[in-house]
């Protein structure tokens, strides 16, 4: 493409110094982030004694530099770790971090991975001594990691009021694909059509302006037709934001004027790979159309884009060719039943798109069916890829989706599905190992060194920051990179004394 695009890694973190254990303390509801409805189910305590599970022996500080160490572990299949006990009683294991947080841990339990063994195995070690013991034993040569037995979070479930509505969120598994994040601002999705509600509640904190290639001028407001509306809706309606439903990703949105002809189309999508957009919606016909091809192809090359097109509705054979770089999507139901789509080789994806639940005109929100509705809930998954890791061109993108969806029918492509009903959520996993994620972090002769997963055609950069709350970034230049296989490794040679925050960021230039 012709833009470089950048992409920042999670963060890694090195403390020099020592996080500092609590007294053990008791956790709320609130602190361990449940939810309202799974507290309030009724429930049995779970007896001390587990069956087929054995409840390792106490081992004593002075006994943590022995040579049969690991013979006193007790691998987790086999263990006891009395997790459920201290989680029904509230008792917990405190520590604080430095960024302030507390962190609750199972008490008198350390995880540890001896170098050569298989599984993961536990030590029951001293009271109030846990966090000394995980230092303690991450110096031994024999031990891979030492960890505390900590008490996560359930992650991210939208509070919109009438998510429960949208079971097609159940079926391609967007509940999943949320907890990597909910999308990014930085993708757009255009919506063409009639330009949709854009100032609809459930909308407007998405929605930027658009255009109108018939007048040839921008569209900064519509009152909205259903039929773009609801497409608007299931692409990039905003995720949690306490009203109405979710669209696939958090992204912007705009609408792009047409009334209807392949030339419109064609100028609908030059001017949105012109003007920042990857993903282009056109929920009408024409998808066998080699102008549309033209178009796809210039919104690929130009801008790294994906032009996703409805099939048509209906019944029978549609024997068009499939054009490469538009892609068609089918329609089915909450059963994966292929519904009232005209089928043939054109067809590359499905995905729901009977009587679905979206927003409408006049702020409100209703069900809808046909393909039209299918289309733009894969285009908002599309951004939501290319928000996670815009690194990805669109042939990445593409084989992520075909290589995740569901088979359906007969395996792999068949005319009715294309490859199969879209999986949100295994795409979104795919999305996520192609992120060029720090995997590991150490210290070498006052060197801080971090190695990474590789992804040719990247060219990956260390930042560095001493705070997270406002972060300073700043490009360590110079830092030492190495290559190994499909590792990368980034040395900062000068790392400051105290505490460093370092985010590994990848760019691609060239083109797609």
């Amino acid at each position: 493409m012709k833009n470089a695009l950048c992409l920042a890694s999670l963060l890694a973190l090195i403390i020099v110094g020592e996080a500092a254990q609590l007294p053990y303390g008791t956790a709320s509801d609130l602190d361990l982030g449940l939810p309202p409805d799974l507290t309030a189910l009724p429930c049995s305590p779970l007896p001390f004694n587990i069956p087929g599970r054995r409840i390792p022996a106490l081992t004593v500080f002075s006994k943590l530099a022995a040579a049969d160490l690991a013979d006193r572990a007790v691998p987790l299949p086999q263990a006891n770790t009395l997790a459920h006990v201290s989680f029904q009683q509230r008792r917990f294991g405190r520590l604080s971090t430095d960024d302030g947080s507390i962190l609750f841990f199972n008490p008198e339990t350390v995880l540890v991975k001896f170098r050569g063994q298989a599984l993961v195995s536990v030590l029951r070690v001293e009271p109030m001594r846990e966090w000394e013991a995980v230092q303690w034993l991450r110096k031994r040569p024999d031990v891979e990691f030492a960890e505390l037995d900590s008490f996560e979070r359930r992650q991210f479930t939208p509070n919109d009021l009438r998510l429960a509505s949208q079971w097609h969120h159940q079926v391609i598994g967007s509940f999943q694909a949320w907890d990597y994040g909910l999308g990014q601002p930085s993708v757009r999705v255009a919506i063409v059509d009639s330009p949709f509600q854009m100032d609809h509640p459930d909308l407007a904190a998405n929605t930027v302006n658009g255009w109108d290639v018939d007048a040839n001028q921008a569209v900064t407001s519509s009152a909205g037709i259903v039929h773009s509306t609801l497409c608007a809706g299931m692409a990039a309606a905003v995720i949690n934001n306490g009203i109405g439903v979710a669209g696939a990703a958090n992204c912007q949105i705009l609408p792009i004027n047409i009334n209807g002809a392949i030339s419109d189309m064609y100028n609908a999508t030059l001017w949105a790979a012109s003007n920042g957009v990857r993903v282009v919606n056109i929920s009408w016909s024409g998808g066998t159309n080699p102008v549309l091809e033209a178009a796809g192809l210039f919104l690929k090359t130009n801008a790294g884009g994906i032009l996703v097109m409805s099939a048509v509705d209906g019944a029978g054979l549609l024997n068009g060719p499939n054009q490469p770089d538009v892609y068609c999507v089918s329609m089915t139901d909450a059963a994966d039943n292929f519904q009232a789509t005209m089928y043939g080789p054109y067809i590359d994806f499905s995905a729901p798109g009977y009587e679905i639940y979206s927003t409408t005109t006049d702020g409100g929100y209703a069900s809808g069916t046909g393909c039209s509705f299918a289309a733009p809930l894969v285009a908002g998954v599309v951004a939501w890829i290319l928000g996670l890791n815009p690194t990805l061109s669109p042939s990445d993108v593409i084989e992520m989706l075909t290589n995740t969806a569901v088979n359906l029918g007969t395996p792999g492509w068949n005319e009715y599905f294309g490859w199969g009903r879209i999986d949100f959520g295994a795409a979104a996993a795919a999305a996520a190992a192609t992120l060029p994620n720090i995997t590991s972090v150490r210290w070498s002769s006052n060197w801080a060194i971090l190695s990474a997963n590789l992804r040719p055609g990247l060219a990956y950069s260390l930042w560095r920051t001493a705070q997270l709350s406002p972060p300073n970034w700043a490009q360590v230049a110079n830092a030492i990179p190495a290559t190994n296989g499909g590792t990368i490794t980034l040395t900062d040679p000068a790392p400051p004394p105290a505490c460093a925050y370092y985010s590994l960021r990848a760019v691609r230039t060239g083109a797609n």
